[in-house]
């Protein structure tokens, strides 16, 4: 389920994901956005090369997932995670997104001045999904509210910019090559070079997520979105999803509900929500 946030929070989140009652192996895909993620029910584990990680069940944080990750839900998992637009991280929480990118942490470790206790009684005392994100969406207006006097002004990136030449956004920014880059960094958790890459192939998957299967769709998207090909849209998927793109488009044909892949299929409305049409 993917619900948008309030009209309070609109550029500030991109949107809710809530997850109910689900378990088993899930490929997280690759995102710029941050998140938090607070545990209703069940928890999460990591799959690594040894085995299992520690089961994560209170609330996380974490910054741009930059390449997939394999986890295990227990069963019973219930959550809401909210996604942070890029660049809008620095508004809501005092980290740093470098040291966050592809590792979640647990809050109360990393963070451990944040009030999530009151919040976290709330979601668990309710079964109510819309419930949990006006809980949330409050809990981080609190945060903006508090934060607003407190923090310097969080580099962001001008409106249609990002596929510019870098030179040409430095001086629109009024900086130099390198703060620019430094800025990435601190407001997004990774490169200009590496957050062009990444935006693309949002676009691309977004585009494969709408849009209904036909003959020659690749190559459109991938003329669509910049690439110099189909393979080279192809390496990228690989390289964020784990995933060719072929195999994305069969989810219209059948992946299950609960399958490795879940969070490459939505049904509209929540489809709209992800592939931001709405």
């Amino acid at each position: 389920m993917a619900l948008l946030p309030p009209p309070s929070l609109a550029g500030i989140v991109r949107y809710f994901h809530i997850e109910c009652a689900s378990g088993g192996t899930v490929l997280i895909p690759a995102t710029p956005c941050p998140e938090i993620t607070f545990f209703i029910a069940g928890g999460s584990r990591l799959m690594l090369g040894t085995g299992l990680g520690p089961l994560l069940a209170r609330p996380m944080l974490g910054g741009p997932q930059t390449v997939p990750a394999l986890v295990h839900w227990e069963a019973g998992t219930t959550f809401i995670s909210a996604l942070i637009e890029p660049g809008q991280f620095g508004r809501l929480f005092d980290a740093d997104l470098v040291e966050l990118r592809n590792v979640p942490v647990l809050v109360e470790e990393y963070l451990p001045h944040l009030p999530i206790r009151e919040l976290e009684d709330g979601l668990r005392a309710s079964d109510d999904p819309h419930h949990w994100l006006t809980l949330l969406s409050d809990w981080l207006l609190s945060l903006l509210a508090r934060r607003a006097d407190r923090i310097r002004p969080a580099f962001e990136l001008p409106p249609g910019m990002l596929f510019q030449p870098t030179e040409d956004i430095a001086r629109r920014c009024g900086l130099s090559v390198r703060q620019l880059e430094r800025g990435m960094l601190a407001s997004y958790g990774q490169s200009l070079r590496d957050e062009r890459k990444m935006r693309r192939y949002v676009r691309a998957l977004s585009m494969m997520l709408s849009l209904p299967p036909r003959r020659g769709l690749l190559t459109r998207i991938a003329v669509d979105c910049g690439y110099h090909d189909q393979a080279h849209m192809i390496r990228d998927f690989i390289h964020f999803t784990g995933q060719r793109p072929g195999s994305l488009l069969a989810l219209e044909g059948g992946e299950e509900e609960g399958g490795l892949l879940r969070l490459f299929h939505y049904d509209d409305p929540h489809r709209q929500v992800v592939t931001g049409q709405i």
